[in-house]
């Protein structure tokens, strides 16, 4: 089973990132060590996800993954830096398992350096300097440290770019293998180098040096064939034996032949898909579980064993009897030597007498064959005193492994409560609310309105100067609260809105403002055209971050309910959950809103098991402040 990407598979995958090229970086989020996320706004196309996984695996993916809610520290430190920056270029480094991405802003250029070698690593850039990384360590060729110079690693050989000279060289200098060779010296890997020897019919166990002048020209004809099918390449896939996902290329390979292929669109897809079927194919193993299960094993082997030699030791006091007459002699021979012979002479003397194998006069033993048995009897006793000792250690040791099964037992019941505590895990894993498809949007607060136009509202200071900035055109209209902080409303393509809708985003404008903790029942916005949005105060004006300056008439609309609705509504086909104003949602099925003591939390919470999706998903669409719920429509709560 593939364990990490390959340098044809990163290559490909620069190839598909090309796409993010011109995007904004938006959200960055970080967890279990090397896992990282980037939420990329790609102008256009909207909200593109990229994915380091694991440090091994980086890949678009079209499902979000379950992100944490607090940041780490890693992420709150790019996330403060890289906000919003433009993304220049996408490369990369020679043909290594480096990926590196240039950004921008008015403040100046940075790096994130994608390091897919060793165990993986997340690099930030700027200025030449490390800025930030997942993990700091010093190799014997470089840093990695916070502070120091980036240095990418030592350079390897590039198969794309090297003379026939070269290739040649490499190839006939080796000590190794053909298909070791081609792994290592020539640079490709150990599923490639044996890709290419089939490609070329060519043993892969030969050694490299004896090529000819004719197969080495063969060798390099087939590896530039794999870099022109990496070019060329119409669809990726995903590579399964049965039930179990083993591989993720770029395009279809010799050496996977005879395994299911299932073709994908793109290399991230495939890689996805094997990354999911993969998970579903690893059992999880509890640490603790499988503490129990070594405990256990021994257990058994203990209480076995201490059967077993219980069972010999009654076996053996048994024989004594069936042997009686040959064991009494014995006996009766071995007291009358030790009684006249020193321990050295016994030890002589003894293995003379018929039977007697071995004799330990320190310990007043020896040992007797009796029939395939070999038997410790002490020879200052009769046979009697010899058989009762082997029943006493015996049942001694019967009694012994009654007290283990006890044992046993308890270990049992612990691996029957802790896989009980595993499987309930499993299932509440399962059955955890998946979040619903991220659009690009999502930065901004938003709704659509009832004639299906897109709403936008800023979060915070800089989104309302973005939510301006970028997406208040000639056509857009600009919605309003006369609260200080209410966030700016941009409704797209506005200039052919209905009066209804003018009513909806100035609804939406107020109920995001701080009128809804004010506790008001009803109250007024009003909106304007693009032209009376200024970010240029006059003199005596000021403008803070995020407070824009209007001029001109402004178009008020009273009486309007502090009330929202929480529907379910779909975007573009796909199921999205909405928060606004009553008229505007088409839906059989809606919770209203409206100002109130209800903790926010307690509400997000309640509502987002309603509607079967994260938490963070209702908490982010709902208007600041406590509220209460004033009806349900469709739904039970």
């Amino acid at each position: 089973m593939k364990k990490e990407m390959t340098a044809f598979d990163v290559a490909a995958i620069t190839s598909e990132m090309q796409g993010l090229v011109g995007g904004f970086l938006d959200k960055i989020f970080h967890w279990d060590g090397r896992n990282v996320l980037l939420r990329i706004n790609v102008q256009g196309t909207g909200k593109k996800e990229l994915m380091l996984k694991d440090g091994r695996w980086l890949h678009l993916v079209a499902d979000r993954p379950e992100t944490p809610d607090t940041p780490s520290g890693f992420a709150v430190h790019l996330r403060k830096v890289l906000y919003n920056t433009r993304i220049i270029s996408v490369s990369q480094r020679e043909f290594d398992r480096i990926v590196t991405m240039d950004l921008a802003d008015r403040d100046g250029t940075y790096k994130l350096v994608f390091e897919l070698i060793g165990e993986g690593n997340l690099i930030m850039v700027n200025d030449g300097k490390i800025t930030n990384a997942l993990e700091q360590k010093r190799w014997r060729h470089r840093d990695v440290l916070i502070g120091a110079e980036y240095a990418y690693p030592p350079s390897r050989f590039d198969p794309r770019s090297a003379s026939a000279e070269d290739f040649t060289t490499a190839v006939l200098t080796s000590k190794s293998d053909l298909v070791r060779t081609l792994a290592t010296s020539v640079n490709l890997g150990g599923q490639y180098g044996e890709e290419v020897c089939l490609r070329t019919g060519l043993d892969k166990g030969r050694k490299a040096s004896g090529m000819t002048a004719e197969e080495i020209t063969s060798l390099r004809s087939a590896t530039l064939g794999l870099f022109e099918a990496l070019r060329e390449r119409e669809f990726a896939c995903l590579v399964s034996e049965g039930d179990a996902a083993i591989d993720a290329t770029p395009y279809p390979l010799v050496v996977n032949e005879g395994f299911t292929r299932e073709d994908m669109p793109t290399l991230s897809a495939a890689i996805s898909a094997f990354l999911a079927k993969k998970k579903e194919d690893e059992v999880k193993v509890d640490p603790e579980l499988e503490r129990l299960q070594r405990q256990l094993d021994q257990q058994l082997k203990g209480i076995e064993a201490t059967e077993r030699e219980a069972a010999v030791l009654q076996a053996q006091g048994d024989l004594l009897y069936t042997s009686y007459a040959d064991v009494s002699l014995t006996l009766e021979r071995m007291n009358g030597l030790s009684k006249n012979t020193s321990w050295e002479k016994l030890k002589e003397q003894g293995t003379k007498v018929p039977l007697v194998t071995s004799v330990e006069p320190q310990k007043k033993s020896f040992v007797m064959k009796l029939g395939d048995e070999q038997v410790t009897l002490d020879y200052t006793v009769g046979i009697d005193e010899n058989a009762n000792r082997l029943y006493s250690q015996s049942k001694e040791l019967r009694e012994k492994a009654a007290g283990a099964k006890g044992a046993l037992e308890e270990t049992r019941k612990a691996m029957a409560k802790r896989e009980a505590k595993g499987a309930k895990a499993a299932q509440e894993a399962k059955d955890r609310m998946q979040p619903t498809k991220r659009f690009w949007f999502e930065t901004y607060k938003w709704f659509i309105t009832s004639n299906g136009r897109l709403v936008l509202g800023g979060r915070d200071a800089k989104s309302n100067d973005q939510v301006v900035k970028k997406h208040l055109g000639d056509r857009e209209r600009y919605a309003h609260a006369d609260f200080h902080g209410a966030p700016s409303i941009v409704l797209k393509e506005g200039a052919e809105a209905t009066e209804k809708e003018m009513r909806e985003i100035c609804q939406f404008a107020l109920c995001h403002s701080k009128a809804w903790n004010a506790g008001a029942a009803e109250g007024s916005a009003y909106w304007v055209l693009p032209d009376q949005v200024s970010k240029r105060p006059e003199a005596g004006e000021f403008a803070p971050r995020g407070a824009f300056i209007i001029r001109g008439k402004r178009n008020y609309e009273h009486h309007l309910p502090l009330e929202m609705v929480i529907a379910e509504v779909l975007v573009e086909g796909a199921r999205k959950i909405s928060c606004a104003p009553r008229e505007s949602v088409p839906s059989e099925k809606m919770v209203v809103i409206i100002p109130g003591k209800m903790p926010r939390g307690k509400t997000s919470a309640m509502l987002a098991k309603a509607f079967g999706v994260p938490e963070e998903e209702i908490s982010r669409i709902i208007p600041p402040g406590d509220l209460e719920i004033k009806e349900t429509v469709g739904m039970n709560l």
